[in-house]
């Protein structure tokens, strides 16, 4: 994560994009919005690693995370929010949903690259997706500031929504920057989501 020093503040940079996408739906041939008439494929777990594995060749020290070692992840993520402190607590909820949830109905992949993040989700039920889109944009609608406590330390985060222009069906911006009073850290989260239909 690339750092630049303003005066005694560290200020931290890094980019988090979330790519959503629907494998399949009940319609036969491509819905409104999308504009390819090719037929999607449907990708499993494997193969989706496969594919950001490729994908991810040509970015330097990229890792590749596949949808098994995500899930592995869960029972420390838990651990560790059954042990800080969220006020508003209704936030908290922002930091533990969007991949426990993704992950209980899609597929999922990530790369984590110096100085940011890509992952990436595959989901085969179109309202499932199109209900954790809005609940996840009313839950950082709802939680624009919020702190963070962990032990004697205290983190303070604020959401700010940004414009972001994609070929996407949906799509949202914010730029998050916490502080601890010493340092300061920006993320650029970027969350894009794809409907396509597949033939049957």
């Amino acid at each position: 994560m690339p750092a630049v020093f303003t005066g005694k503040k560290i200020m931290a940079v890094s980019c988090v994009f979330s790519v959503l996408l629907l494998a399949s739906c009940s319609e036969d041939g491509p819905i409104e919005g999308n504009n390819s008439n090719s037929t999607a494929v449907v990708l499993d777990a494997k193969q989706l690693e496969t594919e950001l594995q490729e994908f991810a060749e040509s970015m330097p020290e990229a890792k590749v995370f596949g949808d098994k070692a995500l899930r592995s992840s869960i029972p420390a993520a838990q651990d560790w929010m059954e042990n800080i402190e969220v006020n508003p607590s209704k936030c908290g909820v922002t930091f533990a949903a969007p991949i426990a949830e993704q992950l209980e109905n899609a597929t999922m992949g990530a790369i984590e690259y110096p100085g940011g993040y890509l992952t990436v989700a595959l989901f085969k039920d179109e309202e499932v997706l199109k209900e954790q889109w809005q609940a996840k944009s009313e839950e950082s609608s709802g939680c624009s500031r919020y702190t963070v406590k962990s032990g004697d330390e205290s983190r303070a985060y604020h959401l700010a929504k940004q414009p972001v222009d994609t070929q996407a069906a949906l799509n949202e911006s914010y730029v998050v920057t916490s502080s601890d009073g010493s340092t300061t850290e920006q993320q650029l989260i970027v969350r894009a989501c794809q409907i396509v239909c597949v033939s049957p």
